[in-house]
């Protein structure tokens, strides 16, 4: 399993972002946007939460070994990439009057689990893997979805 592992674990966090990007993807679509930048968009925030949810996963590293856990940085990414399973719900936050609810939902989902994951993987108490899950998850949702990017989308979208 040592070689099937990172490639599920990545792969898992692609689906994850992809029905994410999916379901948000109504308004690129009532935007009229290109077929080509549609599918540039889907790419590049595909990547964004990619990259966004390894640096959870370095900023989780970080944390337990300041907490004195005993958890590794490959062990780490695991822990976030499994944490993103419900995300592969995210496809369904496009209906109307329940996926607002929903985005929430799966996000407080899945920072529930990575909390469990790590109070679990380590023996650590709840406070403790509370505070070691926080920070990274605060910094995935904000680069994900709080606009950070929100330039470069316009721009990526075709709009001033």
């Amino acid at each position: 399993m040592d070689f099937w592992e990172p490639v599920l674990a990545l792969g898992l966090l692609s689906a994850a972002g992809l029905s994410d990007l999916l379901g948000q993807s109504a308004v690129l679509l009532l935007n009229r946007v290109s077929p080509r930048r549609f599918l540039l968009c889907l790419s590049l925030g595909g990547l964004l939460f990619v990259a966004s949810a390894l640096s959870w996963a370095l900023g989780l590293f970080t944390l337990a070994w300041l907490f004195g856990l005993k958890l590794g940085l490959l062990r780490c990414g695991y822990l976030v990439a499994y944490a993103h399973i419900p995300q592969l719900f995210g496809v369904l936050v496009f209906l109307p009057h329940f996926g607002a609810y929903l985005f929430h939902l799966l996000r407080a989902w899945v920072f529930f689990d990575l909390v469990v994951a790590v109070g679990w993987t380590t023996g650590a108490s709840l406070p403790v893997a509370i505070l070691c899950s926080l920070p990274g998850w605060a910094l995935h949702f904000s680069l994900t979805h709080l606009g950070w990017a929100r330039g470069p989308w316009r721009r990526l979208m075709g709009r001033p």
